[in-house]
This record gives C-alpha cells, sequence and structure tokens, in this order.
C-alpha cells in the first residue's frame, strides 16, 4: 500500500473560548491487480494543540475577527506551521457565536487567512456531529454494540449526537450553556433571552453572584437545565422542554442510548472539583455540578472521564470534516481547490450560477444509462456552458469515470469540468473540493453547511 500525509487544522470559535488543534491525516492507495485503486484515511493524529482562549468580542457583542485572527497566526507559529502547509480541516463557529451579527464575516476571514482548504462551517447539527466524533462516541457505540450519545456543553448550547454501529444516526441542539449567565461589563448579571421564561416560571430571581439567595436561585435553575438535558435525552416519561431552549429539533425517541459520554467546556468542569463556584464569571461549574449529580440518575452507563473534553468539537473539525472521493474521478482544465459551492439535487434547478450538481443514481448503471445522464446533465447546463463556469457533478455511486468521459465528448473542447464520486450530499449543503492526492487518484472533499443564527446561508 502507498502512502501519504496531509497536515489538517481544526479551528473551534465558540461561545465562550477560541482554540485549534494540528493534526496529521494518513491516506492510503490499496492497488490490486485487475481491481481499481482505493483512496482512503488511514490514521488520524494529533500534533498539537493550542491554548484555549476566551473568545474575543467587540463592546457591541460582536465576535472580534482581528483579534480572533491574531489568536490562529499567534498558535500556528506556536505550533511551528504555515497556512500553506495546511491542506484540509475546518474553521468552524460554533454555540451562540454562531448566532453573533458577524458570525458570516468572522469565518469567512479567518477561512481566508487559515489555509487554501480550511473549510467555513457553521451548524448546530454538523457541531453536534463533529463534537460527537471528536469525544469517540461513534467508536464506542461500534466496539460496544450499544446506542451511544454524547451531550457536548459548551457556553452557550449543548449538542446531543446519538451514534449506532459508529454511524450517527440523529442530533439535537439545546440552548443550555455555563456562559448563558453571567457577569456583565457593568458588573451586574446577564442572563441570556433563552432563560428569562424559565426563571420567572419557576421564581428564580438573579441579581448578583455574592448574595445567598441568588446563589440559591442559580442551584435550582442549573438543576432544572440538568433535568432537561436527561430529558432530551429520552431518560423521562415525558418531554417538556421549553420552546426557548430548543435551538432546532429534538431527538426523536426512536434510539434510547444505552451509554452516554460527556464533552465540551462544562464537562470539563465535571471532571474537577473547586469551590470557586464562579471561577469562570459565570454559571458554568454550578452546572456542571448539577448535570453530574443527575446523571446518577441515568439509566445508563455513563462516561464523563474523557481526555481533553473541551476540545472534542475542534478535534472533530480537524480530523472528520473530510471525505476522500472515490478513485474513478474524472476532471479536465479545472482549477482547485473549489470552495463553497452550493448543492444542487434537481436539474431544473441549475442556472448559469457555479453549484455541484449531486446525483445519487444505480449502483451498476448501463454505459446507455451513463450516457443518457450526461446528455440530461448537458441538457441542463446549457446556461452554465455559455458562461464557462466549471461543472461540478457528484456521484454517491460509483461510476464517475464513464459518467466523466461521457460528459468529455458532450462538453466543448477543453471545458472545465470535474466528476467524481464516493461522496453524498443534498440540496442546501456546500462542497469544498481540495487539490488531487494520491498521485491524482482522489480529491479530498468537504460537504458542509453554513447556518449563521438559525438560517441557512
Amino acid at each position: 500500500m502507498k502512502t501519504e500525509s496531509m497536515l489538517s487544522a481544526g479551528i473551534d470559535i465558540g461561545t465562550t473560548t477560541t482554540h485549534l488543534v494540528i493534526s496529521r491525516i494518513g491516506i492510503g492507495v490499496t492497488e490490486g491487480f485487475g481491481t481499481v485503486p482505493s483512496v482512503h484515511i488511514t490514521s488520524k493524529k494529533v500534533l498539537f494543540k493550542s491554548d484555549v482562549v476566551f473568545t474575543p468580542l467587540l463592546p457591541d457583542g460582536k465576535i472580534d475577527a482581528s483579534a480572533v485572527t491574531a489568536i490562529i497566526k499567534e498558535q500556528y507559529k506556536k505550533a511551528g506551521v504555515t497556512p500553506d502547509e495546511l491542506k484540509c480541516g475546518a474553521v468552524i463557529v460554533t454555540g451562540e457565536s454562531a448566532c453573533r451579527e458577524n458570525a458570516s464575516e468572522v469565518i469567512s476571514s479567518v477561512s481566508e487567512f487559515a489555509g487554501d482548504f480550511i473549510a467555513a462551517q457553521a451548524g448546530s447539527e454538523l457541531e453536534s456531529y463533529l463534537s460527537g466524533k471528536g469525544a469517540g462516541a461513534d467508536v464506542i457505540s461500534e466496539n460496544e454494540g450499544k446506542c451511544t450519545a454524547n451531550v457536548d456543553i459548551g457556553g452557550g448550547t449543548t449538542n446531543i449526537s446519538v451514534f449506532v454501529n459508529g454511524s450517527c444516526v440523529e442530533t439535537c441542539c439545546l440552548n443550555i450553556g455555563g456562559r448563558l449567565v453571567r457577569k456583565s461589563n457593568d458588573d451586574g448579571i446577564f442572563i441570556s433571552s433563552s432563560l428569562l421564561n424559565l426563571c420567572r416560571a419557576n421564581g428564580i430571581n438573579i441579581k448578583s453572584f455574592d448574595d445567598a439567595d441568588s446563589i440559591n436561585s442559580i442551584h435550582k435553575l442549573c438543576s432544572i437545565l440538568a433535568s432537561k438535558i436527561k430529558e432530551a435525552l429520552g431518560f423521562c416519561k415525558e418531554k417538556n422542554i421549553e420552546t426557548e431552549l430548543i435551538t432546532d429539533s429534538l431527538l426523536s425517541g426512536k434510539y434510547i442510548p444505552e451509554i452516554v459520554t460527556f464533552s465540551g467546556g462544562v464537562s470539563e468542569c465535571m471532571q474537577e472539583k473547586t469551590d470557586n463556584l464562579f471561577k469562570y464569571g459565570d454559571i458554568g461549574v454550578i452546572l456542571a455540578d448539577e448535570i453530574r449529580n443527575d446523571t446518577e440518575t441515568y439509566p445508563c452507563k455513563v462516561i464523563t472521564e474523557l481526555d481533553n473534553p473541551i476540545r472534542a468539537t475542534v478535534i472533530g473539525a480537524g480530523q472528520f470534516s473530510m471525505d476522500i472521493s472515490g478513485s474513478t474521478i474524472q476532471y479536465a482544465d479545472v482549477a482547485l481547490p473549489i470552495k463553497n459551492l452550493p448543492c444542487i439535487e434537481s436539474l431544473e434547478r441549475v442556472s448559469d450560477k457555479a453549484c455541484a450538481i449531486c446525483i445519487r443514481g444505480e449502483k451498476s448503471p448501463s454505459f446507455k444509462d451513463v450516457d443518457t445522464l450526461s446528455e440530461k446533465i448537458v441538457t441542463a447546463c446549457k446556461e452554465l456552458i455559455n458562461n464557462n463556469t466549471t461543472l461540478v457533478v457528484i456521484l454517491k455511486e460509483d461510476f464517475s469515470k464513464a459518467l466523466g468521459q461521457c460528459l468529455r465528448r458532450r462538453l466543448p473542447p477543453k471545458y472545465p469540468f470535474i466528476c467524481l464520486d464516493g461522496i453524498e450530499c443534498k440540496s442546501d449543503d456546500y462542497i469544498d473540493i481540495g487539490e488531487p492526492i494520491a498521485g491524482n487518484k482522489a480529491v479530498p472533499v468537504v460537504v458542509k453547511t453554513l447556518v449563521f443564527g438559525g438560517k441557512k446561508k
């Protein structure tokens, strides 16, 4: 087997903290007589973990993009890497940061500096998936043969991902986090709007972090929030979770976890004992205590002693955001990398704008079927072709070489196109395609969502 490797960066700009990891991703090429070469990821190793620093904010509450970029520059220098050396990875805006007014501009600015193929990503579903992978919940579910949920509790949100036999089957996100009640710049107390109705309904009055009544109220609030996480996991007869606490949707209840793992900054607090309840200027420590107490009533195995739980999402972003295409890709006169292409499943939606046409197709189509498909694609893409915009076709099944050859015959001479397979995407996803690897046999691909403030971009 031939091998090569690439450096990957995972950058997490969260509600509370910003940090990154640098990893080495191993790529293997398996070839056999009379068989199509297989290109796959063989290894993942973290080489560098940055300092964990508070996410810098401007006085108006927006993310300070220049300060975030400066943090990344400094950590790259500590790691001894330059943006040019980083060939894959992701910068992801998570938690409440994804709802900041300038989140999309920040992530775009940071990804431009971070490296040519560092994908910009955001969205609670993606964050849940990446944190679960980064925490190893997928591996646990596969090794133990049991449904495993990871609960990633950060400063602004709690992301839950459910894995069965190594695959993510469900995700959800709650507006529960350690920074939703915190000291404000004027030494008062900030309470997130998502918690106000809950506080009113339960007689919770938090005036400061100093008086006994307020501290009792904080314990009461955190106890309620801990119970909401338990409800969301499906461990209660009824789900009575307030609408304001639901970021996107709840779990269906189809999968009841037999193992629960915890990650995120609040999870890190669950592992440590401290008498300083407000060491971070928020309710994170008390929330961790109440969740830890509540897990004693969970009807399943609970794992809280993970290594570096605060880094689960950033490790996921650096190691699990990328796929490798099949080794039968076909391309010509195309400039790579390509970033942020919107995915389209229906040929009727193709216009003169750049896009990635996603086709599921049959597993083993006949040549006639492939040729007919190529004709339909070229016909639907007349405006695109007249505009000389690169034609990008993404297949789930393994026939991109045959389709690419048929497309080449129908397209104008030297027309830029790429046809690749082994990748599953859908409408409203976005896709990044990197430079060829493994002797030009495959390309790295990131299929992603871009969701800021609850709206797709």
